[in-house]
């Protein structure tokens, strides 16, 4: 064997002897780390914040997220947490953030009522997407109209569950009309809203008026229009639009 054979050899060597030295260190590395985040109390949450939360306390919230200080900020499921908390029925989602070492932020965005369905002496406060958010026997919101004559169109009230009206068209007409007046904040103007048998929309205003609409295309056709006799007159008339033309009025 030449010397410059025995030379390379031994640089191999020495380089196999380092990479081996290096793997033990790095395993021992990673054996220190994962016994220091697991049993070490470094990591235990000792802080759980829940931001932007007005409807849903932040007891309830934590109670249901299951969260608990001393739990180390490691040993859960982020997304599962997630879900769980968005079963309450007036969270539309959670978004959960670990700080570190030992701090959990829930960050709420909650769904807001837009209608209360009367049905039964009882009161179904439904959302933008006709969520059921709660059934009570208090109107507990007076900035929201009640949504009358809709009864016998109702299906099964679960809370948390779509609100079921049939036919299907006559759901879709009335949370666009709601969605519409809510976009330009008209909703608390209103104290009801009633579907005739004929199908039209009365939409009874705090100020004793009635405005008649057959669909949600008229109100957003209209709207500009409603919102200026809403915000600026509401003198106790009957204003016919189902037509689509220009406004009748008819003292009440």
């Amino acid at each position: 064997m030449t010397i410059r054979k025995r030379k390379n050899l031994k640089i191999r060597r020495h380089k196999r002897k380092n990479y081996v030295t290096l793997v033990i260190l790095l395993l021992l590395l990673t054996l220190l780390t994962f016994y220091f985040v697991l049993f070490t109390d470094f990591f235990d949450i000792s802080n759980v914040e829940v931001i932007d939360n007005k409807k849903v306390t932040s007891d309830e919230i934590l109670q249901k997220s299951r969260l608990k200080n001393g739990q180390s900020i490691f040993r859960f499921n982020k997304n599962q947490v997630e879900n769980i908390i968005e079963k309450i029925p007036y969270i539309k989602s959670a978004s959960l953030v670990r700080v570190f070492p030992n701090t959990i932020k829930i960050y709420i965005e909650e769904r807001e009522a837009i209608g209360a369905a009367f049905y039964e002496n009882q009161f179904i406060f439904v959302d933008s997407q006709n969520i059921i958010l709660e059934v009570s026997d208090k109107l507990i919101d007076t900035n929201i109209p009640i949504l009358t004559a809709i009864e016998n169109n109702l299906g099964a009230i679960v809370i948390g569950d779509e609100l079921q009206i049939k036919p299907e068209w006559l759901k879709k007409e009335l949370f666009n009309i709601l969605n519409l007046l809510k976009e330009r904040e008209l909703l608390n103007h209103l104290s009801e809203v009633n579907i005739t048998k004929e199908n039209i929309f009365h939409l009874y205003t705090k100020g004793g008026s009635v405005i008649k609409v057959r669909n949600s295309d008229i109100v957003k056709e209209k709207l500009d229009f409603i919102r200026t006799y809403l915000l600026e007159k509401d003198e106790r008339m009957i204003i016919d639009l189902t037509h689509g033309g220009n406004p009748t009025y008819i003292p009440r």
